[in-house]
């Protein structure tokens, strides 16, 4: 005889399977297995933890990358000098000669350094950086500038390996974070084949059941019929 519990559970059955089917078609949705601590609890505090140290290897990575962005610029600001000294070098050869005009010269000389100090305040620091630039003195005027020829190439050097060093800890946070990223994956993403055929068995359980349940009623109807 079909007894009310027969009819429960099998209701029951039904709602089980649906949401286990509505579980399944969210892992696809998402591409994620673990989309809350009820789908795996140990599962979702590892991911958790990895998520915190892409985060964090992603970071100073973007950190190192925008400091070797900073000393892009200030390379270029240090070969703007090294140009405008290679200029003031010719200039002071030149006020040698006894055909020159000093004066030309001077004025021209005067102009370099106040663009050169301009620039030298900004990537160095010292606005003051450049100065005894005279055409009467050729001999005071090369020692200025090899002494200034000296610093900016000694910075320039400084720069390029600490660039270098820099472009190094990128590449190795960018690898940190792949492979992290790739295990992160294997914990929290769907298996889609699996999932699928996790989808497909409980689409086939909820019909058979749906058609159990519908015998079931069916037969419960007739007994009412015969009894009646």
């Amino acid at each position: 005889m079909i007894t009310i519990n027969q009819s429960s559970s099998s209701l029951n059955i039904l709602d089980r399977l649906t949401r286990d089917r509505e579980d399944e078609d969210k892992k696809v949705a998402s591409g994620k297995r673990i989309n809350s601590a009820a789908d795996d609890a140990a599962g979702l505090q590892i991911s958790s933890r990895l998520t915190s140290q892409i985060n964090e290897v992603s970071q100073r990575s973007v950190n190192a990358q925008d400091q070797v962005n900073v000393n892009n610029v200030q390379s270029g600001q240090l070969a703007s000098i090294s140009e405008s000294l290679q200029r003031a070098n010719t200039l002071s050869i030149q006020s040698g000669s006894p055909l020159s005009d000093a004066n030309a010269i001077q004025g021209e000389l005067d102009q370099l350094t106040e663009q050169i100090n301009t620039i030298a305040g900004e990537a160095l620091g010292d606005p003051n950086f450049l100065s005894g630039l005279d055409a009467n003195d050729p001999q005071a005027t090369q020692a200025a500038l090899e002494t200034a020829f000296t610093s900016i190439n000694d910075s320039a050097a400084a720069l390029g390996a600490d660039s270098n060093a820099l472009e190094s800890q990128v590449a190795t946070y960018e690898t940190s974070r792949v492979n992290v990223s790739a295990s992160r994956s294997q914990i929290e993403d769907t298996d889609f084949a699996k999932t699928t055929a996790e989808q497909q068995q409980l689409n086939t359980l909820i019909q058979s059941t749906i058609v159990n349940k519908k015998d079931e009623d069916q037969r419960k109807g007739l007994l009412v019929n015969q009894i009646v």
